[in-house]
């Protein structure tokens, strides 16, 4: 229940924009929210053109968006139209009396391609008040989940004294994803300034493995660049390199590759800080610009023979971490794979958050060429892989490899993943403690059978105008996935099944009001034991994962975290004492020399904790 399309995996980035140029032409953040005053838009009568407001508001299901504050953003995900001629046009630029002009624009964009198609962004100039239009220059895709800095030269057009620019998105007549801007600045360059304007990690990268360290640094000034130190840290270890020979003239680029790679020993998150020293052999104007700061992700791709098929899972083991930490894992939805909702989850980060470990297993095809887990699906029939013996044996595979809790196992899935928790809640309830379906549903072949051998928990999170998973079932099966019910009938299920009670009903603050969609809940229990039944309603939302895309107003991966964290929290031995013997007192903050210093945006810090432990973090 899933349609495919490819999500990145988030490595968070920061960056420090800021020209030393003194005759500023145009600077644009875009926080008003309106259309600034003489900006224009050409585009298609079908396109919905360009839309200012946050990540949340302008992202979608398939193409999300990482935060960037106020931005503007052209998505071709969220509507399928015709934005073959999406043009974002500047107030018209005189450059008759300058000697030079750069752009430089904050630039997310995938360069992604499906159906036969493949997304285009252009940057084009007009000089005919924007009857015609020629390419300046190509922005090349990254598909890595972060903004980066993009700088256009645009000496090849002084002398016009009333010239267009432009940014257009062309969806290239297809379904693909879309363009976003901020901070848009036309400048004439002035003075001496070397500007950090990317890094180049993977998001996501195999451990143990060495990583290499690139980049890219433009001069965005009007002082030759001749030579430059890179150095990146890790918080331990500096590593610099020198790079010569070099003659950079205004609005041009440098790409290197530093030759000290990052070694990521286990899994985990190594931040990572770059930055610019020694340029031609001094320092430039502006230091502001000279750093940038990441986080990698770094994961175990495993495969595990079961059943007659190899079959594979990406395992993220925190470093946060305690002994006999729980285990939750995360399963994607019909079509999708582990790396996606591994991507639009962000599981890795709750687990660094709280200390404990996720594995994201991966579905195989089914006869159709979907990856899919084979909960029993009316076009499945003829399928016969196990997927429920598979997350078994791939759980007593971790237990045994890594210091695992085999009591506090978990599992959470969209759609189809979530249909796979009912099943596991049913088959496998000697293993799993709770599930979280999000958008899920139980067939009605799954309730015929259903008898588990221990009490599962269940949250289930849903939207009413879920157009693909019924709120309120399909008894007749008219969506072609089976019969099966709705959630107020699996809700009275596992009340009847477990001897479960309401405990309280309430509405969750509707902190964002743009949605189009608010929650409530009903909690089910009893006094006698630790299982719990809760229904998340999202009143209007549609087949979502509520924090990624649809209702923002909670984190579905949060409130399944959550879920899972608080069952028995009067129990000494559940999971609450597992967690708790992580308290700690921070007791300073240094930087990466060792002074101690205050929190500060952007720069990698060492958070110095009374039980002994260091903790690397790039504040955000």
């Amino acid at each position: 229940m899933f349609h495919t399309k490819l999500l990145t995996v988030v490595i968070v980035m920061s960056s420090l924009f800021q020209s030393s140029a003194q005759n500023v032409l145009l600077d644009e953040d875009f926080e008003n929210g309106t259309l600034p005053v003489g900006w224009t838009q050409q585009n298609n009568p079908s396109s919905n053109g360009w839309l200012l407001g946050t990540n949340t508001q302008l992202q979608s299901e398939y193409w999300d968006i990482t935060d960037h504050g106020n931005i503007i953003a052209t998505n071709d995900d969220e509507c399928d139209c015709n934005k073959r001629r999406d043009y974002l046009i500047m107030p018209a630029f005189n450059l008759s009396f300058v000697s030079g002009a750069i752009l430089q624009f904050e630039n997310y964009f995938d360069g992604g391609s499906l159906f036969g198609g493949t997304e285009i962004a252009t940057i084009e100039y007009s000089t005919n008040g924007g009857i015609e239009w020629t390419v300046l220059a190509t922005i090349v895709g990254t598909d890595d989940d972060l903004w980066d800095t993009q700088t256009i030269n645009l000496s090849s057009l002084i002398g016009n004294s009333n010239i267009l620019i432009a940014f257009r998105y062309n969806d290239d007549n297809e379904w693909l994803f879309g363009w976003a801007i901020d901070d848009v600045l036309v400048y004439e360059p002035t003075g001496f300034d070397a500007q950090l304007t990317s890094i180049d990690v993977p998001a996501s990268a195999q451990s143990p493995s060495n990583l290499t360290i690139g980049g890219q640094v433009t001069n965005v000034g009007a002082t030759i660049i001749q030579n430059f130190d890179v150095n990146w840290t890790d918080g331990i270890t500096v590593n610099t390199t020198t790079v010569n020979g070099l003659s950079l003239s205004s609005g041009q680029s440098y790409q290197f590759a530093h030759p000290n790679q990052l070694m990521l020993t286990n899994s985990g998150t190594y931040p990572v800080q770059v930055y610019i020293s020694n340029i031609n052999g001094t320092s430039d104007d502006n230091a502001t610009n000279d750093t940038l700061s990441a986080s990698v992700s770094a994961v175990e791709y495993g495969t595990i023979s079961d059943g007659g098929y190899q079959r594979e899972y990406i395992y993220y083991h925190s470093g946060s971490a305690p002994a006999n930490c729980p285990l939750v894992f995360v399963c994607h939805g019909y079509g999708g794979s582990a790396s996606d909702i591994m991507d639009y989850s962000e599981f890795n980060a709750l687990a660094d958050e709280f200390g404990f470990a996720v594995c994201y297993p991966q579905g195989i095809e089914d006869g159709g060429g979907d990856t899919f887990w084979n909960v029993g699906y009316d076009f499945n029939q003829n399928e016969t892989v196990d997927d429920v013996a598979f997350l078994q044996n791939l759980n007593a595979l971790l237990q045994t490899t890594y210091s695992l809790n085999p009591n506090n196992v978990f599992c959470t899935g969209m759609s189809n993943g979530g249909d796979l928790c009912y099943m596991l809640a049913c088959q496998a309830s000697e293993t799993f403690r709770a599930v979280a379906p999000i958008s899920g549903m139980i067939l009605q072949d799954i309730v015929n059978t259903c008898n588990p051998s221990e009490e599962v928990s269940i949250l289930e999170i849903h939207g009413t105008n879920d157009n693909v998973t019924f709120y309120n079932g399909d008894p007749n099966n008219t969506g072609g996935w089976g019969a099966y019910l709705g959630m107020a009938q699996t809700v009275a299920l596992y009340n009847g099944m477990f001897n479960l009670t309401l405990q309280s009903s309430a509405n969750l603050p509707n902190t964002n009001t743009n949605d189009g969609s608010t929650v409530s809940f009903d909690k089910y229990g009893n006094a006698q034991s630790c299982t719990e039944v809760w229904l998340y309603t999202v009143s209007n939302g549609g087949h979502d994962w509520p924090g990624s895309w649809g209702n923002m107003d909670i984190e579905a991966s949060r409130e399944a975290w959550n879920f899972f964290n608080q069952l028995c929290s009067n129990d000494p031995a559940g999971i609450q004492n597992t967690i708790q013997t992580q308290e700690r007192t921070l007791l300073r903050i240094t930087d990466v020399l060792g002074r101690e210093t205050k929190t500060k945006l952007g720069q990698l810090l060492m958070y110095i904790y009374s039980d002994g432990t260091v903790e690397k973090r790039v504040v955000q």
